[in-house]
């Protein structure tokens, strides 16, 4: 590589840099009682700020990768993303808010390295999969109240977890979780009804 590709390239990782501190400074400044891990990264047009709602005492934890984009090419439907009072975003979680609405509810934890996916690419025949237009029925996020989402799941475009629900660590969902319910296994499936008083924590964390 020559030295002015060289320079040029560290440039644009500058640029970049400030770009990504500017866009976090925006989200802190619009919600001050957010805790937000310095090294979070925020993803979203600078005039779209309104897309992100963000409730009381939010906690966004170290490298977690946030995206919203309320317009996108890829499809017709907005892009938001609704977290409510007391959510926790774990370390290196990864919220993609395009082509859809991703709702996360009052006092929900999503926990380390999940994934959750607010569109994705419609499958056509002989078509190139990554160029496909995003499905537009299918999409969006909710996941009620008091739920926790253990480690390294993925939740995928379409589904609903309703309230006090529990999904084992290391889940892909794929459909609607009921409240009151601990799921788990690729991709999810029901496990038991919670109890009241009960614990499963080995499932969990």
């Amino acid at each position: 590589m020559s030295l002015t590709s060289s320079l040029r390239a560290l440039a644009a990782e500058a640029r970049q840099r400030m770009t990504r501190w500017i866009l976090a400074h925006r989200v802190r400044a619009r919600h001050p009682t957010l805790r937000c891990h310095p090294s979070a990264l925020w993803d979203y047009a600078f005039r779209d700020l309104s897309a992100i709602e963000i409730g009381q005492s939010v906690s966004v934890g170290a490298f977690a990768e946030i995206l919203v984009y309320r317009h996108t090419e890829h499809s017709a439907v907005e892009g938001r993303l609704s977290l409510a009072d007391r959510t926790v975003i774990s370390t290196g979680v990864n919220l993609r808010a395009a082509g859809g609405h991703i709702r996360i509810g009052v006092g929900s934890a999503i926990g380390q390295y999940c994934v959750i996916v607010a569109a994705n690419h419609q499958l056509l025949p002989d078509k190139a999969r990554i160029h496909t237009r995003w499905d537009e029925v299918r999409c969006g996020v909710v996941i009620g109240d008091n739920v926790w989402v253990g480690a390294s799941c993925v939740v995928l475009p379409g589904c609903i977890i309703g309230d006090n629900a529990v999904i084992a660590a290391g889940s892909v969902v794929t459909g609607n979780v009921p409240a009151g319910e601990l799921w788990g296994g690729v991709p999810a499936r029901l496990i038991r009804a919670i109890e009241h008083g009960a614990t499963d924590s080995a499932a969990t964390a």
